[in-house]
Order: structure tokens, then sequence, then C-alpha cells
């Protein structure tokens, strides 16, 4: 036995015999009754009927005859049926090991061989299989008793559990569970009943189930599952495991059901008609949605709609598909809906195309232009000007040219033959542009009428019929026909007319003339006459009366071809060309004839009578006159009815320089056609939109760039052109919060094409542009002030006013309050200070301009004092101004008498070499009869000085002219040149004037010229009827600024004295005087005309 270990030994009580020991462990608390006491080494203590003596320490060496020491305690274990055990026990000292169970002692093998337990011998009960039956069953308590011929010594107890587990779970989840996502759910699990009592663990999908702050398992083992998500959808198995095994519960799908949701919805579409359509729908959600699709303002276009993988495609679409589409998704959680709205734009159409016109000059004439579509087309009007901007809105007009408020009518107002030219009529919609023309040719006159069949010469026997034919052709008046008769030239005629009394004539609708049972007194000469608004014409035939004549045949004539088609034409001729009649006899066997007619003239023209090809030049045409031309078909048998006119054409240069007539007409036609789509317009700022287009086609050899069209709401119609092929374009300086339609037009020089579509924008607000005014204070009976200011228009808040910003400001300290009424009421304001008050209106894009300042104190407020300069005046600083206000007045009288001595200071004397300036009154720099007189704002030296040093200043800067009269006295004008008397005044335009000997440097003297010529100066003289004021000019350069300039001074009607350029002349010795000057036949070319009254100016650009 160790030092320090404690032996506890029971003896009876009366023999005091040891029935047994035991070792006290350390770590167990053990409780002793007191007993009596036998001597100092020992203690003796009662224990339910036993008497324990607690012995002295034993000594550090054993001592022969200490009992066994158990050196290995048994433990528990646990173990399944029929599986080994052991249960250890090892003790040192002991010469017999014996195990118990439960009091009994064990039967190992060595005692019976059957038995299933073995004693090892290390002491170590082994059981070969673990039973557990009613009659045998090796579970219970053990422990082993190590024994010699000194003692025995007990182990602890250790158990032995023969482990068991049921294969029912006493309760277990459902297989399918369904939760809402965000709910709670709870998964029971009661395990199959076991020994010892199994673990429980959960199972996700084959992985084990950890505890979290949503996800943990109970004592009980229920799976609890707070807040349930999406991705807790899965497999869950209820897992029971202990020593006799591992039981699983049958699994539970576990679904946590997400309501729909679109991962996809569909957008609103807008959609030309005919195109195909595919609205998007993509629907997401535990379980998997249902999507169906249904409109709700109509029905589904059956036949052309389909579902596939949740979209809806429509084929071809028309208006009528136009409406709100509504995708839906359902799952046993919940639904959910979409919708978005298709427009089908119907591209705009022209019901009623503008027709061509020829309208005599100052009567009015309507354009008629209808357009349909969807959405409402806009009509505008594009005139013929090469002004891109002469583009007609709705309900807008021009000099001569207004829109009805529909657009539909296009009204001239007394044209004039400017207005000759293409008139457009656009009709634009989000969905495309449609362009229709029409030709307007405003004349003096309209053509007459021609006689399309007349009347030939027939010989009829007595009794017979005469038919005589007159039809008309008058395509710009209604023509009136009327026969007259005529017995012979010499006789005068009589009008026919068709009367019950002359049953024998007729006249027909078609003008022809029939008689019936002709006699011999109806022989003469037959009229035709063809009266019209635009002319008249007659012509004549002759019927005979002759006994056993034969009746003629009606001749076969040609058919009329077509309407001849202006090819080209420019100042003197014109290039026709027509197509033959299809049902008409070969052109071998037939040729045409050419009429034509120009205003003025009374009648048509034969321009040419055989031509033997469908088409002609008709040469030798008055250049600025307008003509019209028709051509009829001849043979042998006569001529025909003649063909539509053509349209009318002028004799002018081509309005396309470089294009033929044909080649304009060949760019129209590919024009007709839509070439570019606007795409977008993006409001970059307030003011300024980006435009997005492309083109249809490759433009490099169609257009040679686009107009980019933009119009306000009820405003004008503005236009930039953009070159090449760019299709961006920023627009800049528009009206902020304000709609704008924008459309493309593409151009060949001078060939517009089709408009584009347009679109619709609306400009961002933009700030304020003025402050609010009429900013007022008052002060109320309770005490508090008003301050009340008038608000801002619209159109100068550029938006929509949402509120006004106050500010009140106080020795550097602002106070800003926002309010949404014109008003404030405010008690902040302090007695004894003095407030400075600015109202800004705000808008969505900001704050504007500040109101002008009002000065308001906080005492006595009846009003307010408006002041453009903000007052600080605290009371504790009153001091401060006593001091200021004296110091101001001082250095204001300070300053003025300063001033005064300056003004009045006598100007210096001359020096002593200076002449006498030179006072001759004949001489001056007018004329005889002109001096110079100083201005009233000269008179002080000083500053008739300072205006003579400024090169920037005008001529009458320096002088006033004045008229001299007889008897006035004139008043020297001093300069700075050094001037002597000439023997005699001699004019400026003498040639070879010998009296200049010195010439006068004025470029060293007086300051240069101004940068443009100076304006002709009005004397006040008479001027000479029919006489116009003569100007010279001269090159003359200034040395001192480095360069030329080039213009010509007035000269005086009456005085051939001129303004003379000044030029750089050699130094002399002499004085310089005005004698001086050079003459206009010095050296150097000087121009001397008169300028022609009425002749407009020229221009000094080359």
């Amino acid at each position: 036995m160790r030092e320090g270990c404690l032996v506890v030994q029971w003896l009876k009580r009366h023999n005091r015999k040891s029935v047994g020991s035991f070792v006290p462990h350390r770590a167990v608390p053990y409780t002793f009754f007191a007993a009596e006491q036998s001597d100092n080494s020992s203690a003796a203590m009662a224990l339910t009927g036993y008497r324990v003596s607690l012995l002295t320490r034993v000594p550090r060496m054993f001592s022969a005859g200490a009992p066994p020491v158990i050196k290995e305690h048994p433990s528990n274990v646990v173990a399944r049926r029929n599986d080994p055990a052991t249960l250890n026990c090892a003790a040192s000292g002991s010469s017999r090991i014996q195990w118990f169970r439960d009091g009994e002692e064990v039967i190992t093998s060595s005692q019976d061989q059957r038995s299933h337990r073995v004693l090892l011998p290390s002491g170590s009960l082994f059981f070969l299989r673990v039973t557990a039956t009613r009659r045998d069953s090796d579970a219970g308590t053990y422990w082993c008793v190590a024994s010699n011929s000194y003692g025995a010594t007990r182990s602890k107890n250790a158990t032995l559990t023969v482990a068991t587990l049921a294969y029912d779970f006493q309760q277990q989840a459902d297989s399918s569970i369904k939760v809402l996502v965000g709910e709670s759910i709870t998964l029971p699990c009661r395990p199959p009943k076991g020994t010892p009592p199994p673990e429980v663990t959960w199972l996700r999908d084959g992985h084990q189930v950890t505890n979290s702050s949503r996800i943990s398992v109970s004592q009980d083992g229920d799976l609890i599952i707070t807040g349930a998500v999406q991705q807790d959808s899965a497999k869950y198995i209820c897992r029971a495991r202990s020593a006799a095994g591992t039981r699983q519960a049958p699994p539970s799908h576990l679904t946590v059901m997400t309501p729909p949701w679109f991962e996809e919805e569909p957008s609103n579409m807008s959609v030309a008609s005919g195109a195909g359509v595919e609205l998007g729908c993509r629907a997401r959600g535990s379980p998997t949605p249902t999507v169906t699709w249904r409109r709700v303002d109509g029905g589904m276009p059956l036949g052309r709609a389909t579902v596939e993988d949740q979209r809806l495609t429509l084929q071809e679409v028309t208006v009528a598909d136009s409406g709100v589409y509504v995708c839906e998704a359902e799952n046993e959680a919940g639904a959910a809906t979409a919708r978005a709205t298709l427009t089908v734009l119907d591209a705009p159409v022209l019901t009623q195309r503008p027709q061509h016109l020829q309208v005599i000059q100052g009567n009015k004439a309507r354009l008629r232009c209808r357009v349909e579509g969807e959405p409402e087309p806009l009509v505008l009007w594009r005139l013929p000007s090469a002004d891109r901007t002469a583009v007609l809105p709705p309900g807008h007009s021009s000099s001569h040219a207004s829109v009805s408020d529909d657009g539909s009518t296009l009204l001239l107002h007394q044209p004039g033959t400017q207005d000759t030219g293409a008139y457009y009529c656009w009709g634009i919609n989000s969905g495309g542009g449609v362009s229709g023309r029409a030709e307007v040719v405003v004349v003096t006159a309209l053509p007459p009428p021609v006689i399309g069949v007349g009347p030939k010469d027939l010989t009829v026997a007595p009794g017979g019929v005469a038919r005589f034919s007159c039809e008309v052709v008058s395509e710009t008046a209604t023509a009136h026909v009327t026969w007259w008769y005529q017995p012979a030239a010499h006789l005068p005629s009589r009008l026919l007319s068709q009367h019950p009394h002359q049953p024998r004539f007729l006249l027909p609708e078609n003008g022809a003339l029939i008689i019936k049972d002709v006699q011999f007194d109806d022989a003469g000469i037959y009229s035709c006459h063809v009266m019209g608004t635009t002319g008249s014409i007659q012509q004549e035939a002759v019927l005979n009366v002759v006994e056993n004549s034969e009746p003629e045949e009606s001749p076969l004539l040609p058919l009329p071809p077509s309407k001849p088609r202006v090819l080209d034409w420019n100042r003197t001729s014109v290039q026709l060309s027509w197509m033959p009649n299809s049902q008409g006899s070969k052109a071998g066997h037939q040729w045409y004839a050419v009429e034509y007619w120009r205003q003025g003239w009374p009648e048509w023209r034969v321009a040419d009578a055989v031509i033997t090809q469908e088409s002609c030049v008709v040469s030798h045409l008055s250049p600025g006159h307008t003509y019209t031309f028709l051509v009829r078909a001849v043979n042998s048998q006569g001529t025909s009815f003649p063909s539509p006119w053509s349209d009318p054409v002028t004799t002018r240069a081509l309005p396309h320089p470089t294009l033929t007539a044909d080649q304009v007409r060949g760019d129209r036609r590919r024009f007709v056609r839509p070439l570019v789509t606007l795409n977008k317009a993006t409001a970059t700022a307030a003011d300024s939109v980006k435009l997005n287009w492309s083109f249809l086609e490759p433009m490099e050899d169609l257009a040679e760039g686009v107009l980019v069209y933009w119009m306000a709401e009820g405003g004008s119609v503005e236009v930039t052109t953009v070159l090449g092929t760019s299709s961006t374009y920023h627009l800049h300086n528009l009206h902020p919060n304000t709609p704008y339609t924008f459309f493309i037009v593409p151009f060949w020089h001078s060939v517009e094409g089709t408009p584009s579509n347009s679109y619709h924008l609306t400009t961002p607000e933009g700030v304020p542009l003025t402050a609010p005014g009429n900013v007022r204070v008052t002060r109320q009976e309770e005490g508090s002030v008003l301050i009340e200011w008038s608000g801002v228009s619209t159109e100068e808040a550029q938006g929509e006013v949402i509120g006004y910003m106050v500010t009140l400001s106080h020795n550097g300290s602002h106070v800003t309050e926002t309010v949404g009424t014109p008003y404030l009421e405010t008690r902040d304001l302090l007695p004894g200070h003095i407030y400075t008050l600015r109202v800004a209106a705000l808008t969505g894009a900001g704050a504007g301009p500040f109101s002008a300042p009002v000065v308001v104190e906080g005492e006595g407020l009846g009003g307010a004092v408006a002041g453009g300069e903000v007052l600080y005046a605290p009371s504790q600083s009153v001091w401060l101004a006593y001091l200021l206000i004296p110091l101001v007045l001082l250095l204001v009288l300070g300053t003025v008498w300063y001033l005064w001595k300056v003004r009045h200071k006598a100007p210096p004397a001359s020096p002593p070499h200076a002449p006498p300036l030179y006072q001759d009154p004949s001489i001056n720099m007018y004329s005889d009869h002109k001096v110079w007189r100083p201005s009233d704002s000269d008179k002080d030296s000083s500053l008739s000085s300072s205006r003579l040093l400024k090169p920037d200043q005008m001529v009458n800067e320096y002088a006033e002219p004045r008229m001299l009269l007889p008897n006035h006295t004139t008043e020297p004008y001093a300069t700075m040149a050094l001037l002597s008397p000439s023997p005699a005044h001699t004019s400026c335009c003498h040639p070879n004037d010998q009296s200049a000997e010195v010439q006068v440097n004025w470029a060293a003297i007086l300051p240069p010229p101004p940068a443009s010529p100076p304006p002709d100066l009005d004397l006040g003289e008479p001027r000479q009827q029919g006489v116009a004021p003569r100007t010279c000019s001269r090159a003359s350069q200034y040395d001192n600024m480095g360069g030329a300039d080039h213009y010509g001074r007035p000269c005086d009607a009456a005085s051939e004295h001129m303004y003379e350029p000044y030029a750089q002349v050699v130094p002399s010795n002499r004085f310089l005087t005005f004698s001086s000057l050079q003459r206009c036949g010095d050296e150097g070319h000087i121009e001397c005309h008169l300028a022609h009254p009425g002749q407009p100016p020229r221009s000094n650009t080359h």
C-alpha cells in the first residue's frame, strides 16, 4: 500500500472480527459517524451495525500481511446482445479474484464449462456473447473482489448494459410537407425505444443537419425550422443511433413554397402593322408556376397567337391587336400577374393626295390632303421655298398660306408667281411617315379651250342629213358651244338654236350640229363658237347642197397619244416625251403635231406639225414664261383628238442646276419609300436632346444627308442639317419642360425625301428664370410676421413650382425655410435686429434666382423697405455710424475741392518759338463757309486734349461743324498742328499744284482713323437737285499701325475740297500748313466720281 492511503476496515461489534475493508477514493466523499476512540492512533466509527476503525497511515514500504490492492476497476459496458464484452479488473497481491453480479457470484467457465463467461488470467471477466433473455441475462451491476490470506479487496461497481433498440419509430414526420416561405415548421421525430436511449440526428439530402440560428433539433428529437427559405426545400430523414444500432425513419420531402415572381416581365411595345411581336414572360416560384396569357380588352387573335416557353408570340399584328396583354403565373403558394400594353402603329396612309393646280394669280386656291393612321398622324405642309424651315403645322400661317386646324387643307391667299412650286403634305406619327406632292403653278391666265374635232366642209344632196362636229377640250374652265349660220361671206350671220319651230336643227350635248332634211337654202357657212372664262375660239365649215351628191364616209382618225411629259427645260427650250395610243395604228402610218400655249396668247399655236418620234424639243421660247403643251396624232385621214395637257412649265433655270429634270424625278421616286428611322430621343439636360436614327438602306449613294426637324407643342418648326451618314445629333437651346416632336427627312441636293417616324419627348424641368416679385412684410395682430410675395408663372418657372425658399439673414447668419405657398408666417424675428429677406422659387431642377433683398426691422413692422444692399445695423454698434459719417463727409468735400482746383487751373503758356495760329476763316477742313466749333463738352482744354489723343473717338469728337453766316466771326480752332498762313486758298482738286512745298505728317500728329469710315455729316446746306454727293477714295497706309485701311471720305458738293488720307511725309524745317495738303492730281490714284441717286451701295469686300 502506498504512503498516504487510507484503509477502512469493518469489524463486528462483539468479537471485532474483520468482515471487510476498502480503500477510500480521493475524489469520492465519504460520511463517517463518530464512535468510541480507543487510543490516539486510531478512531472507531459505527455504520449500520458495523464498527469502522480509521487506521493510521500505512508506511511507505509494504508491510507483510496486507490485503490485495485493486489496480484497475471495472467500467460500465454497453454491449449489444450476442456481442462479446469484457469487464476489466486487476489487483496486486491477490491470490484470487472473484466476480459478483447484483450481490451474487458470477459462475464462470472455470466453474461451469457451459458458461459463456470466462475469467481471464488478468482477473477480467470476458463474455463470449452477451445474453439478454428472460431466463438468463448478463445485464446487471458487477464488481470484482481480490483476496489473499490477509484479506480481500472489492472493486468499484460497473454496470453491464445489454443494448437494445426497437425498429419502429414512435412518431415521425409526413412523407411530404409543404410550407410557405417565411413560415416556421416542425418536423416531429420520436425515436424507437431502446436501451440506452438512442441519439437522434437529422439528415438533409444525405448530410447531417447542424444547429444554426434558424434550424435546431429539440431534446425530443424534433427538427425545428424558423423562417423557411427556398433553400430549405429538401429530403429530410430522422436517424436514431445507439450501441444497439441505427434506425432511420422514412424520408420526408419538405417543399418551401414560394409565390410566383417574374424573372422577366413583358414590356410595353410599339410596333408597326404587319410585324411579328414576342411578349416575354418568365415566372419563377416553388412549385413551378403555371403561366397563362390573356387579353384584357378583347380576345386573342386566334391562329396568330402561340405560347412557347412562357412567351406570347403574335404573328402579323394589326391595329386591332392593340391592347393590354396579361401574363398570369399561379402555383399553390399564390398567383402573380404582369401586364404590358401592345401598340400597333399603323403607318400613315394618304387617303387623299394633294392634286396639281394651275391657279390664276391673285385667286385663292386650296390643296387638300387627308392622312390616316394609328396613332393619329400629324399633318405638316412643306412650302416651295429654299428655306427648309418653311413648314406649316396645323393652325399656322405664313404670308400667302395658312393651314386648317386639322392640317388637311392648305389655303393659298392671293398667290403670286413666286408661290409656284412643289407643295408637300407630310403625315407623321410614331409608326412612320408619308409624303404627298402637288405642283402648283400660279399663272396670270389659263389656257383657252381647244376644239378637239372641228367641223369639216360637207356636200349633201337635198333631203339628206348634214352633221358638223365641234368637240371642245377645256381642262381649266367650262366652255359653252354655239353655232352661227352665214348664207354668204358678205352677209350677216345669225345664231342657230334648237327650237320646236325648227325641228330640222338639232344641237346635242357634245357640241355637234345636225341638220335634217337639208334644203338648198341651208347651204352656207356654219361657225362653231366656243366661249369660256379663259378665252374663246371658233372654227368654220361650208355646207354645199348639190343634187345627186354621194354621201361622204366619215374618216378614220387616229387615236390621241398620252399626256406629254416634260423631261427637261431651260430658259428657252423644253423637252417633251409622250406615248402613242396602245389601240391606235402603227407608228409608221402616223406622225405627231405639237401645240403649245403661253400666258397672254389668245389661242394655241402649232410648234411643229411633223414629228415622227414620241419626243421633241420645243426651242426658241421666251424666258420667264409659262407654257402648256398638247400633242395630236396625225395620219392621212386627219388629226386626232388632242392629248391631255401637259403640266405647266416655266422657262427658267432649273431649281437643281446640277441635275436634269429627269434625274430630279428619279430622285423623287427613290425618296418615295422611307429611308431613315428615328430610333430614340434622349434628354441629356433641361435644354438639350440627343437623337439617334438609323438608315434602312446604305446611304452613300442615296442621300447627301438628313434634315433634323423639331417642333415644340404649339410652336413653329425648326430644322438643322446633318451631312453625311452620321446617325446621331445633339440638339441644344431647347426650352425646358416643353413637349417636342422630332422627325428626320433625308435629302439629296434640294430633293427632300419621305419623313421618318416621329418621336415625342418632354424636356426635363429647369430652374426658374425669374425670382418672385412684390415681396412684402406685414405684422399681424397676434405678434407674428406675415411675408407674402407674387408667384412665378409656368413659363418663367420652366417647370412646376413645388415651393419657395425663404432666406432671412442677420449679421452673417442665415435661416432658410421652404414653404409650398406664396406666403410665410413667422415669429422668429428678434426685436431690435435688422434682417435681409430674399425669396426664390423651387422646381424639381432646383432653386431659381433670389428676389431683390428686402430689409426688415424686428420692431415696428408696418411694411418693408426694399433695397439693393444688405444692411446690418445691430443696436450695440450705433457708435460706429457716428464715427463713419463725419469721415465720409470730409472725404467728399476734399474730393470736390480738388476737382475744382484742377478745372480752374490756368493753361500753360505757349512756347516762345511757337507761331500764332492761322485764323483765316476762309480755310477750313470742310468748305469756304464752314468752320470748326468746339463742342460744349470740349470747352475745357484738358478734356479736349484728352479726347484728341484717343484713337478710338469719332471725327466729330474733335469739333462740330456749323454754318458760317456772312456777318459771323469765326472762333479759332486749336490743334496740335503748327500752321502758317497761305497766300491764297486753292482747290483740293487742282492738278499740278506747286504751292505744296511742305507735306503734313498727319500720322505723327493726329490719332489713326477709325476702324470703319466715318458717317456722312449733314451740314445743313441745300443740295442741288439731282446732284449726289461725291465720294473720294484713296488707299492710305499708316506706318505707326503696321497695316493699311482703305476707305473713302465725303467731298463737299459745293467745294472741291476733300478729306485727304493721312500720309507720312519727309520732315521739313518749314512750318506745316493746311495749304500743304496733297491735291487730287498728286501721285497716287484717286477716284472721284458722282454717286448716282438710288444706286445701291457697293461693298468694299472682294
